[in-house]
Order: structure tokens, then sequence, then C-alpha cells
């Protein structure tokens, strides 16, 4: 399973009332991912962009986490 599928699951079981996950290094770390914070987040921004994917990442200023929401 690729990082933006790992992402996607973990998304999946986690998201919010308002379909909305933030990642940390810590989740990283959970789901095995390896990479660095930021360097994942922009692998599944671009993958989910391509796929023209009902979700968006957002970091909304923060240095330390990132998001993933649904949209619709």
């Amino acid at each position: 399973m690729g990082i933006t599928e790992q992402i996607l699951a973990d998304h999946a079981t986690r998201k919010d009332v308002d379909g909305i996950t933030w990642f940390t290094a810590e989740d990283l770390k959970r789901l095995g991912i390896q990479d660095r914070l930021f360097t994942v987040m922009q692998t599944v921004q671009h993958t989910l962009r391509l796929k023209k994917a009902h979700q968006v990442v957002e970091s909304h200023g923060c240095t330390d986490r990132w998001s993933l929401q649904d949209v619709h």
C-alpha cells in the first residue's frame, strides 16, 4: 500500500464530524511511514490533485501538523 492510500485509510477511520483528520510526525510513525512530515504532505497533496480526489491537504500555517479534509 502506498503512502497516500495509508493516509486515506487512516483518515477514513479517524476523521471528525467535519471530515477533517490532523496528521503529525507521531501519526506517520504509527503508520510506519518513515518520510518527513511535510514530504508526506506534499506527496499526498500531489497524488490527490492528480486523481481529482474529494479530499484536500492543508497546513493552515502549522509547522508541526497538516490536515486532510473531505470536500464536496
